[in-house]
């Protein structure tokens, strides 16, 4: 598969553009029509919509440039699922050590566990859904990008650290001024349970980002803007603005943490050319992570 750079950074653009804005023009569209009344209408809204902002633009791009769906990664072995779920470990670990040393049920907030305890599997859906439709188009684009920028080739570890020391600074940076924040707060278990949140995700980010450069190929190649281009992608997805300086922090906290699992889905795409491993780490973070 080969599209002129022009030709690939049209069609990023537009799949970036309709993952960013579709949600408000949909939002704006479904407020005009009375559909609130019918039956089930909530349960479809909730699995149509990520997918008509995610992979519906790709998937039609796809059919207009007749590409096939093995030139970004899916008809491999199902052997490369198993390095997304290895990567994905000490993410999940973490979320589940948090909510241990916040003193409640430390499966409470656990998506799976809390949809078979409740009942209800709309929540779950939504977020496997959303998961999916996410890391497709982190796929997509990043395959785009290998076209669409150019830039000197270095291989994967290196960029991989290169990106990895930045989205980390980040992190540490909003980590300390959220824990402060907190810490001026009056302390109880509740807040010691946030703290150990806010402290404990960003650092298995980047443990799995450590342990990317360690279990996958080092001798690849790839590009930097490549490598950003899900970074950047999963960061600005849900950054919101906001008046409030407390906010803003965490949302910049929130970036960089879903920065860093940008950055693993893009590694894990160029070392084995495969969708799968990215799929693993998405759907793992989507059943048993808050993220």
């Amino acid at each position: 598969m080969y599209t002129s750079p022009d030709e690939a950074r049209s069609d990023l653009f537009l799949a970036g553009a309709v993952f960013l804005f579709g949600p408000l023009l949909l939002g704006v569209v479904l407020d005009l029509l009375p559909l609130d009344g019918i039956p089930g209408f909530g349960l479809v809204l909730a699995v149509v919509l990520p997918l008509a902002t995610t992979l519906l633009v790709p998937w039609l791009l796809i059919r207009y440039r007749k590409e096939r769906l093995s030139d970004y990664g899916l008809g491999v072995p199902a052997q490369t699922f198993l390095p997304g779920l290895l990567l994905a470990a000490p993410i999940v670990a973490a979320a589940l050590l948090a909510g241990l040393l916040s003193g409640g049920d430390v499966l409470a907030d656990v998506p799976v566990v809390a949809a078979a305890a409740s009942g209800s599997w709309v929540q779950l859906l939504a977020r496997l859904v959303s998961w999916v439709g996410l890391v497709g188009l982190a796929v997509y684009m990043t395959v785009k990008a290998r076209d669409a920028f150019r830039g000197d080739p270095m291989y994967l570890r290196t960029a991989l650290l290169q990106i990895g020391r930045i989205v980390g600074l980040v992190a540490a940076g909003a980590t300390v001024l959220l824990v402060v924040s907190t810490l001026f707060n009056e302390v109880s278990s509740g807040s010691l349970g946030v703290i150990a949140r806010l402290v404990l995700l960003p650092v298995a980010v980047a443990g799995a980002v450590l342990l990317a450069t360690q279990r996958l190929r080092g001798n690849v190649l790839t590009a930097r803007p490549t490598l950003l281009t899900p970074v950047v992608l999963l960061a600005i997805g849900p950054f919101a603005l906001s008046l409030n300086a407390v906010s803003f922090v965490f949302g910049v906290w929130q970036a960089a943490v879903l920065a860093g699992v940008g950055l693993l889905i893009g590694s894990l795409l160029e070392a084995r050319r495969s969708a799968l491993g990215p799929l693993a780490l998405g759907l793992a973070l989507a059943v048993t992570t808050s993220l």
